[in-house]
């Protein structure tokens, strides 16, 4: 016989009963991914690890009052149960815890590290120290930029106006935080005029964020400190080792405060003796006078210190910076400039004076050779002159000797430029002679 086929809806119904009443409260671990904030409050996100997925819901009711909020790319152990939505056929974890993973390992390591510090006698009665009925001096154990701070600061400033509050400044989460919380707790008992009482405080956090008040380390300065403990760490909900160690454990930071003092009504109906609260504010007041002057004097030297530290700083910068000073810089080039321009001035005068006589001889010299340039010149010309005109052509014709030409006026130096009957005019110097060739005469050669 065949099996009946199922509707959609049939199956999708049987799974939803199979899944749902086999897997009402289970535990999944995975790394958050996908999430999205519904405007309606609800939360969707994704489950995975290296192989799977699952889709997971957290409705608004169960949002607002988790302890821990899922964030993305971060590993969880989250509590709940199946739910298929059977209109798409698919199912989803309803988130109803979310806790970080590793949070059984911590707890199972609280546990130990208290049975172990228990052993030890630790967090005994008979160690826990009384805490003074009125504090003078206060010593705080937190971060300085923390809530906490501010919450313990506010409750003291309803308290006496003479206590005095001083803050040991220590990391209170992370790696470095217990050594840091442990030498805070240290510092405050090697003070010379240490407080009366100690607060250890913090806010709220997960295990893992005040895992490092379940420190040795912590737990150790606590129980060792010779001053009163009060630890006010996270919320009233919120254990940690220190708080065991503590000589009185307050359930917040605000409350730890309260515990340390009392505000100043209480004081008035504590203290019917008026004297003895005379007494008690006078050696208070006393001893903030002497703590002031101390500091005032302290301060003093340190405020004189510094100002001739300052005085020779700047007495070396004003030295510094005259060298600077563009106005000197600007005398120094004018003087320079003044120097050279002397210099120039000097020169240009001793030069003129040096040109002045060189050209003076030089011109006493032309004149020298110009007269006597013209002495010897004249001299020569005159001889010149008189040799010129006793070879000239007057000058020899006046001895005896004539110059003949021919009829075109050409000089006759040769027989052989005449012919018989040829015109010859003759020069005397006093006159012509026109002559005519008879015959030619020609010398034998010797």
């Amino acid at each position: 016989m065949e099996n009946k086929p199922l509707s959609v809806t049939e199956l999708t119904t049987g799974i939803k009963k199979l899944l749902e009443q086999n897997y009402t409260s289970i535990k999944v671990t995975g790394e958050v991914s996908r999430m999205t904030k519904h405007a309606s409050g609800h939360i969707y996100f994704t489950i995975k690890d290296a192989h799977a997925s699952i889709s997971a819901v957290i409705w608004r009711s169960t949002a607002v009052r988790l302890k821990l909020q899922p964030k993305e790319g971060e590993e969880f152990i989250f509590s709940g149960s199946i739910s298929v939505y059977e209109p798409r056929g698919t199912y989803q974890l309803v988130v109803r815890k979310v806790e970080k993973a590793g949070a059984g390992q911590l707890a199972a390591e609280f546990e130990r590290r208290k049975a172990l510090f228990s052993k030890r006698g630790w967090f005994d009665a008979e160690v826990k120290k009384k805490l003074p009925e009125l504090p003078v001096h206060i010593g705080i154990v937190t971060s300085p930029t923390s809530a906490a701070f501010e919450d313990v600061k506010k409750v003291l400033a309803t308290r006496p106006a003479w206590l005095q509050l001083t803050l040991a400044p220590a990391v209170v989460q992370g790696d470095t935080a217990p050594a840091a919380i442990a030498r805070a707790i240290n510092q405050l008992n090697s003070m010379a005029s240490r407080p009366d009482l100690i607060l250890l405080t913090r806010g709220g956090g997960s295990m893992e964020d005040l895992w490092c008040f379940n420190d040795e380390l912590v737990v150790k300065a606590v129980v060792e400190s010779e001053i009163p403990v009060i630890s006010g760490i996270g919320h009233e909900i919120d254990t940690t080792l220190a708080d065991f160690a503590a000589d009185v454990r307050a359930a917040t930071p605000s409350n730890a405060a309260e515990l340390a003092s009392p505000d100043r009504d209480t004081l008035r109906s504590r203290l019917p003796k008026a004297s003895q609260l005379q007494h008690i504010w006078q050696r208070a007041q006393d001893g903030r006078h002497q703590h002031c002057e101390r500091s005032a004097i302290q301060l003093t030297a340190n405020f004189r210190q510094r100002m001739a530290s300052r005085h020779r700083q700047l007495s070396e910068m004003n030295q510094r910076l005259a060298l600077q000073e563009p106005r000197r810089k600007l005398r120094l080039r004018e003087q320079t400039l003044h120097r050279c321009q002397q210099h120039l001035t000097t020169f240009q005068l001793h030069g003129r004076e040096r040109q002045h006589r060189k050209l003076e001889r030089l011109r006493q010299q032309l004149n020298w050779l110009k007269e006597k340039g013209i002495s010897a010149n004249g001299q020569k010309v005159t001889t010149l002159i008189k040799q010129l005109h006793d070879l000239g052509p007057l000058e020899v014709l006046k001895r005896g000797y004539t110059m003949s030409v021919d009829a075109e006026g050409e000089l006759l130096t040769s027989a052989d430029q005449l012919a018989a009957g040829n015109r010859v005019d003759i020069r005397f110097h006093d006159g012509i002679a026109i002559a005519e060739a008879k015959k030619i005469l020609k010398d034998s050669p010797s």
